[in-house]
């Protein structure tokens, strides 16, 4: 008959099919997926360790780092040129980089000033504040001047004698400048005046005798009147 393959294919089919569940019921069940924990891991080391919790507070973003303060004492010597000493020398003592003292001597070296010996030194003490701690300061000097004048004076009828006069004058000298410092080395310049305070004077120079203009006018200017002081350049040693 012609529909005898048909029904043999049909019957094959089931045959298969029934045969192919068992087996397929038998099969064990595929094991669970467990989840992905490297993520979740990383989350709460990262987010979730209350050490490094800890860590991220301890440090506020908004904090400003504060300068570091030089807490110790240093001690130096500085050398230099200036007006109207031209030569000084002076040790300091600096204390937390805000406040420097020092002790100063400067002098003139003798100059001829109308063929009489002229010489001019102090001693000092100075105070200096650095506002910022950085190298700008103001400062204040005080100390005492001596001016020293000695001649050779030609009387007519007379003949020549030696005649001297000196003048010591307490001043006082606010200033500013820079003294900048990269240990053991020092650098500086700073400008101000000289007042005079006080002025005692003496002479050995007869009173009928007359000295030269220029020598009464150096004797006023370097002992009387009020003098621009600068510091052209100081250099020294900090330790």
């Amino acid at each position: 008959m012609k529909s005898t393959p048909t029904l043999g294919a049909a019957a094959f089919a089931v045959a298969a099919l029934v045969t192919s569940f068992p087996a397929a019921a038998q099969a064990p069940p595929d094991p669970p997926t467990s989840p992905d924990t490297s993520t979740t891991g990383t989350a709460s080391v990262t987010f979730g360790s209350p050490a490094e919790a800890t860590v991220g507070t301890d440090a506020p973003a908004d904090e400003k780092p504060t300068r570091r303060r030089d807490d110790s004492v240093h001690v130096g010597v500085l050398g230099g040129v200036g007006f109207p000493r031209p030569l000084g020398v002076e040790a300091i003592l600096q204390l937390d980089g805000l406040v420097l003292f020092g002790a100063e001597y400067s002098a003139l070296p003798t100059v001829d000033v109308s063929g009489v010996n002229t010489s001019l030194w102090a001693v000092a003490g100075d105070i200096r504040v650095f506002p910022a701690r950085s190298g700008f300061f103001v400062g204040l000097r005080a100390g005492r001047q001596h001016l020293a004048e000695q001649g050779s004076i030609a009387v007519t009828g007379v003949g020549t004698f030696s005649a001297g006069q000196t003048a010591d004058t307490t001043f006082v000298n606010p200033r500013m400048g820079f003294l900048w410092t990269w240990r053991p080395f020092a650098l500086g310049i700073d400008a101000g005046v000289q007042i005079p305070v006080s002025t005692t004077a003496a002479s050995t120079v007869p009173a009928q005798i007359q000295l030269p203009a220029a020598v009464t006018e150096a004797t006023h200017l370097l002992s009387q009147q009020v003098l621009p002081t600068i510091d052209l350049l100081r250099i020294g040693v900090v330790m």
